[in-house]
Parts: structure tokens; C-alpha cells; sequence
């Protein structure tokens, strides 16, 4: 903070200040101009000597006298403003050159140069050379400083004046008045009175008389307001109290509804949560508290996004809670762990209702574990086969479109593989359905054995089985090839009976046995009846059927 200062001292700084920044430029500016006319006046008189001495000077280059030309130019600098001559003719013959003695300077020099011409009777001129004369600034400088000083002498004489005056003025006209103002406010506020009046007596300034009818004017008004604002507290007081008395009979009431809505929700048999529009849970009931809480830490009072169970940032319970926040409701099916340890799925639904702080986000969860099982059983029946639990055609011809659209994307290839049992219709009509369904499901069960996770085995109908074969190499075909080859015809028992069958199977390869699923199927089941009709019990490759 800026220290005071009194009026007067102020006053006086700044016009004292303003005076001699006002006094030093036009000063300035006088001494520009008496600098530039002294420099004229020189110039004047070094031109008017160099014309003078011009003919005899002249006239000594034409006879070569050098020793009257050293004369002459010694003659010249005898002049009290002159510091330097110099004669000089074309051809560089003849110099004669003077200059002062105490001639030191390095200021900016003042020349006047003056050709020297012989002229002949006919009126014709010859250039015989130049007179050079130099004077220096500082002859310039000696003629300003009488008048540097006799302003400088004149500017202090007005500024002791200028001062004085103000000083005298302030003090009278405004210093007085206003300490006196200042005095009667510091009185009052002492005394401690309510109603004061200011007065100065007469006063010349009108901006002071002013200031004292507005001040009069507002102390006025301030002792009317605080009239009205002692009836005003007093109104104010009666209704606080009333407003009080009503808001205790409202917060018993919200007590009331609040116990009842805490045993509502906790009657509740599923998850319900209703937090506070910043993630603060204000209630839950008994389910959410063991599906998300802690063991011995209540969750009424903590923050959804820092509790232990939902801690990573992309678990769905805190996507919902943000979606609620910004959107109004959001929906998410969750998988969670119950007191029993047992995972459930749950459908949880999020309302966001009421606006700003008065906002509340309820989330409602329902144990969906037994509908979600029976989906995911029914997705099982729809894809795959009953008897063998393998993927059924429905399926296979997903996945294979899949991976001929990622193989085609990528410049990669698979295979497919039809594999058909040999002699397995003897059984089913030796043995019964019971026996060909047991070999069923042991082929299947080996044939998972044959191929890696990343293929697919899948049962086509009947006797006939399907791969799908990441593996595309020849070598590798070749191993699974016999691979499955030696283990169907493998023994397989069945209550007191033995049955050995083989099988035979036809393979195609992405893009070069077909760029289609169609094509690649029919390649593939005619390489399969190719090994069959070669004798069973092997595999054939590429074998397109024919027409």
C-alpha cells in the first residue's frame, strides 16, 4: 500500500514536477534553435573570410608561390573562429595546410569549402584548386552556455515562486477545510453520536461545499436507515422464529419419511443403492451392502468410485454410475459374487433424478443368474449338437465365414476337412441306436484331441464330422490327417461288444481349393469321397467333384 502524504505536499510535488518537465522542453527547444541559428551565423562568417581571401589565394596557386600560400592560410587562421586551413590545388602539387595549435577535438566540425578559378579576359575560367576553412562546435556551445545558465537561473527563481504560491493556496483554500472536515468525523465517531452534521463555516471552493452537503445528505439518510432497519430486524426476528418453528416441524416430518423410506429399502430383496449426485452413498439396503461392501464397513457414507470391489476405473457399476450422471439413467448387466461366493449375474438399472445438489442417482439391481443361465443354455442347444456337445453346422458356417473374411483380409489361408466314418451303419443296425450314439461321442471326444483350441470341430449330421483348421501347410494337414486316423480306429467299448471303425477325409485349402464357402465345401466333401471310394481309412486333398 502507497503511504500518504498531506494535500499540500502532494500538490506541490506534482505541479513543481509538471513545471520543470514543461520549462526543461521548451528549453530544450530554444536551445535547439539558438544552437542551429549560432551554427548558421559561423558558417556565414567562414564562407564570407573563404570569398575575401579567395583571389589572393587564387592568385598565389597560379605563380606556385607555396611559401605566400602558407602565409595566407596562416593569415586566415588568425580569424578567433577558424581551427583549420587548407590550399589544395588539382593536380596535387601544391598544400599548404595550418591548424590550431590547441586544435584536439573530436566533435563534429563546421566547413566551408570555396573553389579557386583564374578567370581570363575572354571571361573564361581555369579551376586552380579549393580553400578548405573548419571551424568546431564548441564554438557553438560557448555562445549557448551565457544562455544555458541565465534560463536555468530563471526556471529556479519561477519554480521558489510557483511553490510558494501553491503551498499558500492549498493551505488556505483546501488543506484547512478539509482538516476541519476530517477533525468534526473523527469527533463524532468517538463520541459516538447518531446524528452529526457537517460544518466548515465558509468555504470558497465549490467542490468542497459540495462534498460537505452530500455528506450532510447521506448522514441523513443513513439515521433514516437505520430507523427502518431496527423496525426490520425486529419484523425479521418474529418471522425467523416462525420460519424456525416451521422448519423444525418439517424436519421431524423428513425424519418420519426418512425412516420409512430406509425400511423400505432395506425390505427390499434386491440390490438398491441411492446416492448423492457426487457417487456419496446416502442409503443401501442389505443386498447391495453384500454384493459390492466390505465385511464390517458400512457402505452409507462412502464413495461409489472408491470402494474396493468396483476399484477399476472400467468396471461396469462405475460406467453406469457416470452414464446416470450425464445422461439421466443407464442400464448394465454385471456378473458379482454373493455371501455364499456363488458369481450372479445381475441387471442393474440407474436413475438420475432432481437437479444440482438436490439430485439423487438410485441404483436397482435384480439377480437375472437363473434367466441368464437358461439364455446361455438355450444360445448352447441353438449352436451346438445334442448328442456330442460339438458345434452344429449353424455354427461352423459362422465361424467359417469369420475366418474367411479376416484370411482374405490378411492374404492368409486355412483348411477345411470333411471326415466320414467308415462301417458305422453295421453297428447302429447290429447293435441299436444306444451303441452308435456311445461311438458318436467317443469319435467326438478324440477328435478334439487331434486339432489345436484355435480349430473348430464340429458334427455335420449323421456319421460325418467337420474341421476348421487354422493350419494350411501340407505338413500339417498331413499330421492331422493322421492323427485322426489313428485314433478313430482306435477299439471303442460298449458293455460286452468291441467296435472298430476308421474313417476317411477329404480336405480344401483358402483361396487355392476355393474362394467361397460353397466352393470350399463341396472341395472338401469330394476329397472326402475320393478317399472313400480309394478304399477308406486315409484322406485325399484339393479333389473337386465332378460334374
Amino acid at each position: 500500500m502507497k503511504p500518504t502524504r498531506p494535500l499540500a505536499q502532494v500538490l506541490l510535488r506534482k505541479a513543481i514536477v509538471g513545471y520543470l518537465i514543461f520549462a526543461v522542453g521548451v528549453t530544450g527547444l530554444q536551445l535547439c534553435f539558438e544552437y542551429r541559428n549560432a551554427r548558421q551565423e559561423i558558417i556565414r562568417s567562414l564562407d564570407s573570410l573563404a570569398r575575401t581571401f579567395a583571389p589572393g589565394v587564387a592568385s598565389a596557386l597560379r605563380d606556385y608561390q607555396e611559401d605566400l600560400l602558407k602565409s595566407l592560410a596562416h593569415g586566415i587562421g588568425e580569424h578567433e573562429l577558424v581551427e583549420a586551413v587548407g590550399i589544395s590545388d588539382f593536380r596535387g602539387r601544391i598544400n599548404a595546410n595550418w591548424r590550431a595549435a590547441n586544435d584536439e577535438t573530436t566533435s563534429p566540425s563546421l566547413t566551408v569549402q570555396q573553389k579557386l578559378y583564374h578567370r581570363f579576359e575572354d571571361g573564361h575560367e581555369e579551376p586552380l584548386g579549393t580553400l578548405v576553412i573548419t571551424s568546431n562546435d564548441d564554438r557553438v556551445f560557448a555562445r549557448l552556455q551565457n544562455i544555458a545558465w541565465s534560463v536555468g537561473l530563471s526556471i529556479a527563481a519561477q519554480l521558489l515562486f510557483l511553490g510558494g504560491m501553491l503551498v499558500v493556496l492549498a493551505h488556505m483554500l483546501m488543506v484547512k477545510p478539509l482538516a476541519q472536515f476530517s477533525g468534526q468525523i473523527r469527533q463524532w465517531a468517538a463520541e459516538g453520536q447518531e446524528q452529526c452534521y457537517i460544518d466548515l463555516g465558509p468555504v470558497e471552493i465549490a467542490e468542497i461545499v459540495t462534498l460537505q452537503q452530500g455528506f450532510n445528505q447521506l448522514l441523513r439518510r443513513i439515521a433514516e436507515s437505520h430507523a427502518l432497519t431496527i423496525v426490520a430486524n425486529a419484523e425479521l426476528e418474529q418471522r425467523v422464529a416462525q420460519r424456525t418453528r416451521n422448519l423444525n416441524q418439517r424436519n421431524q416430518e423428513l425424519a418420519h419419511e426418512h425412516h420409512f423410506i430406509l425400511a423400505l429399502v432395506r425390505s427390499i430383496p434386491g440390490f438398491v443403492c441411492i446416492l448423492d449426485d457426487g457417487g456419496h452413498i446416502l442409503i443401501a439396503n442389505h443386498a447391495a451392502e453384500a454384493l459390492i461392501g466390505y465385511p464390517g464397513v458400512p457402505l452409507a457414507g462412502q464413495h461409489w468410485s472408491f470402494l474396493v470391489t468396483l476399484a477399476p476405473e472400467d468396471h461396469p457399476l462405475q460406467t453406469l454410475f457416470h452414464q446416470a450422471h450425464t445422461a439421466g439413467s443407464a442400464t448394465a448387466q454385471v456378473s458379482l459374487v454373493d455371501e455364499a461366493g456363488q458369481e450372479c449375474a445381475y441387471q442393474f438399472e440407474a436413475l438420475r433424478v432432481g437437479n444440482d445438489a438436490d439430485a439423487r442417482i438410485i441404483v436397482v439391481g435384480v439377480d437375472i443368474t437363473e434367466q441368464h443361465e437358461q439364455k446361455l443354455h438355450l444360445q448352447h442347444l441353438a449352436f451346438h449338437d445334442r448328442l456330442t456337445g460339438l458345434p452344429n453346422r449353424a455354427l461352423f458356417i459362422e465361424r467359417l465365414e469369420q475366418t474367411l473374411t479376416a484370411a482374405a483380409r490378411r492374404n492368409a489361408s486355412f483348411a477345411v476337412a470333411f471326415i466320414d466314418l467308415d462301417k458305422f451303419k453295421p453297428i447302429n443296425d447290429s447293435a441299436g441306436h444306444e451303441a452308435g450314439d456311445t461311438v458318436l461321442r467317443e469319435i467326438a471326444g478324440r477328435l478334439r484331441q487331434c486339432v489345436r483350441e484355435s480349430d473348430t470341430v464340429a458334427r455335420q449330421g449323421g456319421d460325418e464330422f467337420v474341421l476348421l483348421l487354422q493350419d494350411s501347410t501340407q505338413q500339417g494337414l498331413q499330421r492331422v490327417a493322421e492323427a485322426v486316423l489313428e485314433k478313430v480306429s482306435q477299439p471303442i467299448h460298449w458293455q460286452n461288444a468291441v467296435f472298430t471303425i476308421s474313417a476317411s477325409i477329404g480336405f480344401a485349402v483358402f483361396p487355392k481349393d476355393g474362394a467361397s464357402i460353397e466352393e470350399l465345401l463341396k472341395t472338401a466333401d469330394g476329397s472326402m469321397y475320393q478317399a472313400k471310394q480309394a478304399g477308406q481309412n486315409q484322406s485325399a486333398f484339393g479333389a473337386r467333384p465332378t460334374a
